[in-house]
């Protein structure tokens, strides 16, 4: 019984199927994806056809790089530099060699730069393969920095073409930093940097190129050079952060980042970011800065932290630190003055005159701010009139030394004039 009324399912469902197969079919033409939200892209983006013929299986693409073997690093070219090395670059890709392997070629080479020197592959061009980026420097170069070459190069139907080389010159060399969307066109941008040096300074000069269909373009508008800098690609930026140039005459120096961004036209600067403080200069250009602005508050904690802050340590070159200290203190003093007087606190003004005429007598550091005090608040006094007792303090005899002491902290810090002995409040 159960065997028959399988037999008769069979029966029934094969009618139905056969039912179906003689019934016409429709056929819809595919959708066409559209992106959400604007291209991003300035190439033209093709729309497929609508077609009632019944889609087929795309037969898949040949790989355009030749297949990766297991071959064996080539000799360090004996031709010049860079022709020969770009040259044979290409030959041991295009005889199957990984691009991971490059990084144990390079350094058998004695070719491998500093830093930076892991080639990188991203689709550069938009063709859907990726290509690969190598910096190298001249192994035999006897000027320093060794001179260097950027070589780019593209898988093409099975083989590996040089696409692109570029060498800034001699004394000079290249690193990567990266190969990511920076400017928001889809396309993988080629990040990199510059180095030469001077006498005490390797300075470093950021490039971000985007490939036109046949060459790159620069897309970094402005100068970004920094010294000695550790770079980062986050977030479609590029931050660099340095602790500052290597001479001595630079004088005391901090860490600080700069920060650049794509701004729809251009990869420009966005702002800089000091580290905190940890010379007692700094901590008195910073109420400086506050009091330029206006943000008096700020201003009073730095000129503060300048007089109590144990943790602060001395540059003491051209002034040893047993003056530097003094000296600072007796120009906080200075500032706190004026600015009790800015801020209509005669009381606090009066107290830190005193303090600077008990504390910095004849003969000790910072006894030049005391008297150019001196002169300040005699004619404050005689008149009333802030600016008129600013005008007698800075073409009084002591201001001059005052200056020298206040540019004496060297080239990477700020030059102080007459009118910035007392601010904001000249006629």
């Amino acid at each position: 019984m159960l065997r028959s009324l399988r037999l008769r399912g069979i029966i029934i469902t094969g009618l139905a199927l056969l039912l179906i197969g003689c019934a016409t079919v429709a056929l819809k033409p595919p959708a066409t994806a559209i992106p959400p939200g604007p291209l991003l892209s300035t190439r033209e983006v093709p729309v497929a056809t609508p077609s009632l013929t019944p889609p087929t299986v795309p037969t898949p693409t040949p790989d355009p790089c030749p297949p990766y073997q297991d071959i064996a690093i080539p000799d360090r070219p004996a031709g010049d530099f860079p022709a020969s090395h770009v040259a044979a670059l290409r030959d041991y890709l295009a005889a199957g060699g990984e691009p991971s392997t490059l990084l144990e070629l390079l350094s058998a080479w004695e070719a491998l730069v500093p830093e930076g020197g892991t080639p990188r592959q991203a689709d550069l061009t938009g063709d859907g393969a990726a290509e690969i980026a190598v910096v190298l420097i001249d192994p035999l170069a006897a000027s320093f920095p060794p001179e260097g070459v950027l070589a780019v190069y593209a898988c093409r139907a099975g083989s590996v073409e040089t696409l692109y080389t570029y060498t800034p010159g001699e004394y000079f060399y290249l690193y990567l930093l990266g190969v990511e969307d920076l400017t928001a066109d889809g396309l993988a941008d080629l990040t990199f940097a510059d180095v030469t040096c001077g006498a005490h300074t390797c300075w470093h000069t950021v490039h971000v190129w985007s490939w036109t269909g046949s060459d790159f373009q620069e897309r970094v508008g402005g100068n970004f050079t920094m010294p000695y800098p550790d770079f980062f690609l986050r977030e479609g930026q590029i931050a660099g952060r340095s602790q500052g140039m290597g001479s001595v005459g630079a004088g005391p120096q901090r860490v600080y980042t700069e920060t650049w961004a794509w701004n729809g036209s251009v990869i420009t600067y966005t702002a800089t970011k000091l580290g905190p403080a940890t010379f007692r200069y700094h901590a008195f250009r910073d109420g400086d800065e506050a009091f330029f602005a206006e943000d008096y508050a700020t201003a009073f904690d730095f000129y503060l932290r300048v007089l109590d802050d144990e943790s602060l340590t001395p540059w003491a070159a051209y002034y040893d630190a047993q003056e530097e200290r003094p000296w600072l203190a007796a120009l906080a003093r200075w500032r706190l003055l004026t600015l009790g007087l800015e801020l209509g606190n005669h009381p606090d003004a009066e107290l830190q005159y005193e303090r600077l005429q008990a504390d910095f007598p004849p003969g000790t550091p910072g006894n030049a701010v005391a008297q150019l005090a001196q002169h300040f608040w005699e004619e404050y006094l005689g008149t009333g009139n802030v600016a008129y007792g600013c005008l007698e303090a800075v073409n009084a005899p002591e201001a001059q030394e005052v200056l020298d002491f206040l540019n004496s902290f060297g080239y990477a810090n700020p030059s102080y004039v007459a009118e910035e002995l007392c601010p904001f409040l000249t006629p």
